[in-house]
């Protein structure tokens, strides 16, 4: 709950209000509205409630206007039993839907593949070098890729450490991109792929975009992959992953 008390406490501090049409609001949410919240949505709620689905700081916040349609909450709603009834919801949406243009749009970004020249299946990963759960699935998947059908494309981000972007920068524009980045990650945490001293615009500008298609993803952290299940329905996972589910993805 901590969380939603450092909000509402931000929210009486902010004097700057987004400019969204509130008339259709009720009176407590026009208030928060002024405040600086911005309502992205509905939200499911039990009867009696209605939710939104609010931004702050680019951070999802559940609200809730009481049945008395005069006072609104922000945080966590507990059934009976304790079962949390917000997570859920909220996470759902907040969640940018995956859909082929989607896929399109990961197919357009800056990555590097690896795998499968002619594969049967795609999986890209939001990859940054100095990510060490990056690493770790990449350990993970070496021994997948190899006479598979799976080509791993990894979006090089730069999200974790000030030389994020220099290194990506480095491995991007290496005369083999994939040589170098085996040569970094086989080596991580001493990596022979030095980060550039002096970042090229154009380099630079692909990996912004490459954080930019994250963001808009909803993703917050690296690893994150994006692959197509059995079904070919667009799936994500974030973090690393436990192995049954790597050999799921990545596997022959």
């Amino acid at each position: 709950m901590k969380y939603w008390f450092t909000f509402l406490f931000a929210l009486g501090l902010s004097a700057c209000a987004q400019a969204q049409d509130t008339a259709h609001y009720p009176a407590p949410i026009q208030a928060l509205v002024g405040q600086g919240l911005v309502i992205k949505g509905p939200l499911p709620a039990p009867a009696g409630y209605t939710g939104y689905l609010g931004d702050y700081g680019g951070h999802a916040v559940p609200v809730y206007l009481l049945p008395d349609r005069k006072h609104v909450m922000v945080g966590t709603l507990f059934d009976a039993s304790g079962k949390d009834l917000t997570q859920g919801p909220l996470e759902s949406a907040s969640t940018p839907a995956l859909d082929e243009a989607t896929w399109t749009r990961l197919g357009k970004a800056s990555w590097i593949a690896e795998g499968a020249t002619h594969p049967k299946r795609i999986v890209y990963v939001f990859t940054d070098t100095e990510c060490p759960y990056c690493h770790k699935l990449w350990q993970a998947t070496q021994p997948l890729l190899v006479g598979g059908d799976v080509q791993v494309r990894h979006i090089m981000v730069a999200v974790i450490a000030p030389q994020s972007a220099a290194r990506a920068a480095a491995v991007l524009d290496a005369p083999d991109p994939k040589a170098a980045m085996h040569e970094h990650e086989s080596a991580f945490g001493h990596s022979p792929i030095a980060p550039l001293k002096d970042l090229p615009a154009a380099t630079g500008k692909r990996i912004e975009d490459n954080n930019a298609l994250m963001d808009s993803l909803g993703i917050s952290g690296t690893p994150a992959t994006v692959y197509k299940d059995a079904h070919g329905k667009i799936r994500m996972a974030v973090g690393m992953l436990p192995p049954d589910q790597i050999n799921a993805i990545f596997g022959k």
